[in-house]
C-alpha cells in the first residue's frame, strides 16, 4: 500500500494544493468544475429524513480520491484481473465551495460495499458485496482499476461525484520518509517482534524500513484490524506535515524536488491545467479534521476482517458533509 506517498500527497494538497504534482501529471480529461453555472441553482438530488428536506448541489463540491496500491509499481505490464493489487489506502478530499473547507475522509479498506466484478475477458459480470479495497483488484490496468475504485467509493457515499483520482504505489514509501529526514512518532503499538527498537510507548524517529513497518503492519499488531493502522496513518500525517512546513520555510524548491521523487509512482486522471486551477482556487480553504466512516469490524465467513458500515449513521454523515437543508 502506498500509504506514505498518499499521506505526503494529501499534505502537499494542504500546503500548496494539487499543484505539487501538477507539473508531472499526464494529460487526461476529467469533468471540468470551474467556469460553469449550468444547474448551479438546481439541486442534483434531494432526500427527506425525519421530516427535513435535504438537497445536494453537485457543482458546489470538488472531490479527489487518493488511492494507495499494495504493489511496488503501477506498471500494468503483468497486471491481470484480480492480480492488479488492492486499494489499501483510501482518502477522499472533499472541497466545499460554499463553506470554503476541505474535509479529508479516511475510508477503511475493509469496508463492505457493492463492488463491480468483471469476468476473465474484462466484461462486467456481477455486483457483489466485497471489501472496497478489492474494487481496485478487479481492473486489468491502472485506469480500469482506479475507475472501478472510484465507482465503489462513490456508490458507498450515495453516488457522490468524484472528480479525479490520484493513485500511488508502495515502493516510494521508505524514500519519501527519508526525504523528510525521518518522521518522529510515539508508538501506540508494539512492533518489537518486527524491529526490536520499536517498542510500545517509545517516541522515535522512523528511519529506513521503520516507516513502512509503522504504516503497513496490521495482522500481527494490536487487534489486527485496520482501525489501529488508520490511526497510525493519521498520526504520521500530522507529524510529517509539521516537518514539511519547517522544510518549506528554508527551501522553496523542496516540493518540486519531492514531486520529482513521486513522479514514477503516480497515476492520475487529473489534467495538469485543471490541477493547477484547483490548487489556486482552493489554496485559502480551511482544512477540517480527518473524518472516518461509522461502523464496526467483524470476522467474515471467509475468515477475513470486514468493516460493516452503520448505514443510518452513514446517511447522517453524508447529509452533514454534502447536503443542505432546504
Amino acid at each position: 500500500m502506498a500509504i506514505a506517498v498518499c499521506i505526503l500527497a494529501a499534505m502537499a494538497l494542504g500546503i500548496l494544493g494539487i499543484g505539487l504534482v501538477g507539473n508531472h501529471l499526464e494529460n487526461r480529461n476529467v469533468q471540468p468544475v470551474f467556469g460553469s453555472i449550468e444547474n448551479r441553482f438546481e439541486p442534483t438530488k434531494s432526500m427527506e429524513v425525519d421530516g427535513k428536506k435535504y438537497a445536494y448541489y453537485e457543482q458546489d463540491f470538488t472531490n479527489i480520491l487518493l488511492i494507495g496500491v499494495d504493489r511496488d509499481t503501477l506498471d500494468d505490464t503483468n497486471a491481470s484481473i484480480r492480480g492488479n493489487g488492492q486499494a489499501d489506502f483510501l482518502l477522499l478530499l472533499s472541497m466545499d465551495r460554499n463553506k470554503e473547507t476541505i474535509v479529508p475522509l479516511h475510508i477503511d479498506r475493509d469496508s463492505i460495499t457493492p463492488v463491480q466484478v468483471y469476468g476473465i475477458f474484462g466484461n462486467p459480470a456481477s455486483i457483489r458485496e466485497l471489501q472496497v479495497c478489492l474494487s481496485y483488484a478487479m481492473g486489468t490496468d491502472p485506469t480500469t482499476a482506479c475507475e472501478n475504485t472510484v465507482k465503489a467509493v462513490s456508490d458507498m457515499l450515495d453516488g457522490i461525484r468524484i472528480d479525479g483520482y490520484l493513485a500511488m504505489d508502495m515502493s516510494a514509501m521508505t524514500g519519501l520518509n527519508e526525504a523528510l529526514g525521518g518522521v518522529t512518532v510515539t508508538l501506540n503499538e508494539d512492533f518489537s517482534h518486527i524491529d526490536p527498537e520499536m517498542t510500545l510507548g517509545k517516541t522515535m524517529k522512523l528511519e529506513g524500513a521503520q516507516a513502512e513497518i509503522y504504516l503497513r503492519s496490521r495482522m500481527t499488531v494490536g487487534d489486527g484490524t485496520n482501525a489501529g493502522r488508520m490511526e497510525r496513518q493519521r498520526a504520521y500525517m500530522s507529524a510529517a506535515l509539521e516537518l514539511m512546513k519547517q522544510r518549506l520555510r528554508t527551501d522553496q524548491d523542496y516540493l518540486s524536488e519531492l514531486a520529482e521523487k513521486m513522479e514514477a509512482h503516480i497515476f492520475t486522471d487529473m489534467e495538469e491545467g485543471w490541477a493547477e486551477s484547483l490548487a489556486i482556487s482552493k489554496a485559502q480553504y480551511t482544512w477540517e479534521a480527518v473524518q472516518t466512516l461509522p461502523g464496526e469490524h467483524r470476522i467474515g465467513e471467509n475468515g477475513f476482517i470486514e468493516f460493516h458500515l452503520d448505514r443510518n449513521a452513514l446517511i447522517e454523515q453524508i447529509l452533514n458533509l454534502f447536503y443542505h437543508v432546504i
